[in-house]
């Protein structure tokens, strides 16, 4: 069994562990204090099977890559930031934090199957290694940490959500649209949910109650003693909630796209030998990333149009050995990891894609065109 498809294994044994760990304390009537306890050892044991994945991986020949992305809690310092630019209230101002979040570049090893998938929401999940096995922030960077198998990576595409937007028009008959030799980017259209606040007048409310009390229906006369009592019904009624203003939150359907570019030219690349650690920048991709003109757009189905590219962009996120001190990895339960990450090496990425000088930003964009 070929190194990949062992460590694949391994990692399908932590999640299946991840999934039984619970369960049974679940059924359980526990306090919140037991809950809490009972969740911090399914963490302990979780970080130790993942550790002790990094090893075992490691020695069976795969390789260990780091990489960046952007630290979204660092761009998107408190709350209200977020929530500005998240499109998730009519009111948001934008839906940046949505793009970036779902943010996606996607590296494809030589190796059958070897995928590398980098963005803040690739975690491993299920039996697939291609998501982050470990993260950690360094200011407004965000590292991730792989098990790869040894080869040669080319990014071959970046996804991202884009919220308030529209497909572009399709200039193109289905079937005639024109062929790009650096790649195409599909639009697909789908809804998002935006929430708009409010206030509405709402009468008092009141509520009415049958209150049964009893009185002395015979006594005995020239004496106070009672020998038979009957009772009566009053109703009741009582205010419940005063009239007046009342915040109202209603829920509205919102067109938007899932961006997926695919690239057919190169771009950049990088190696890995069995049991390197290597550290590499990070390419993301920021809308707009993708380029074409309406010529080359057909739509190819009720949802979904297909451009061909023009030109592609990608910014380069720089990763510093310097950094991976704030990995942390032994007190956070990763023993051996942090011991693997002493040998990490920075490795220059092997950059076809060309520097744009005319971009302003802080950070380094590099692009491929059809025309250049």
């Amino acid at each position: 069994m070929d190194s990949l498809n062992l460590t694949k294994r391994m990692f399908a044994a932590v999640a299946i562990a991840a999934c039984l760990a619970a369960p049974a304390e679940a059924r359980k009537r526990q306090t919140e204090q037991d809950q809490a306890e009972q969740l911090q050892k399914v963490q302990k044991a979780m970080s130790e099977l993942k550790d002790q994945l990094f090893v075992a991986a490691h020695e069976s020949g795969m390789g260990i890559l780091i990489t960046t992305s952007l630290n979204l809690d660092h761009k998107y310092s408190t709350n209200d930031m977020m929530v500005d630019n998240s499109a998730m209230y009519t009111s948001s101002r934008t839906g940046t934090f949505i793009t970036d979040r779902t943010s996606t570049s996607i590296w494809k090893g030589d190796a059958n199957g070897s995928l590398v998938k980098v963005g803040n929401q690739t975690a491993a999940t299920g039996a697939e290694i291609d998501g982050w096995l470990y993260q950690f922030v360094a200011g407004g960077t965000l590292y991730m940490i792989y098990i790869i198998a040894p080869g040669t990576y080319s990014i071959t595409g970046a996804s991202f959500d884009l919220p308030r937007s529209l497909a572009p028009k399709a200039s193109a008959a289905r079937g005639d649209g024109v062929a790009s030799k650096i790649g195409q980017v599909v639009f697909k259209e789908k809804k998002f949910s935006e929430f708009e606040k409010g206030q509405e007048w709402r009468n008092a409310k009141y509520n009415t109650e049958a209150v049964k009390s009893s009185y002395c229906a015979l006594a005995i006369a020239g004496g106070n003693h009672c020998v038979s009592w009957a009772t009566y019904t009053d109703h009741v009624t009582t205010q419940t909630s005063a009239a007046g203003y009342q915040e109202t939150t209603s829920e509205l359907k919102v067109d938007g796209l899932s961006v997926e570019a695919t690239l057919a030219s190169p771009f950049a690349s990088f190696s890995v030998s069995p049991g390197d650690v290597v550290l590499i920048d990070g390419l993301f991709a920021e809308n707009p990333a993708a380029s074409f003109n309406g010529a080359g757009c057909e739509r190819v189905s009720s949802d979904t149009v297909n451009c061909a590219l023009t030109g592609f962009d990608l910014a380069r996120i720089p990763a510093f050995i310097v950094d991976l001190d704030n990995a942390n990895a032994e007190s956070r339960g990763y023993p051996k990891l942090a011991q693997l990450l002493k040998q990490a090496q920075y490795r220059e990425l092997n950059m076809t894609a060309k520097l744009d000088t005319q971009k302003p930003g802080g950070l380094d964009r590099y692009f491929i065109s059809t025309g250049k």
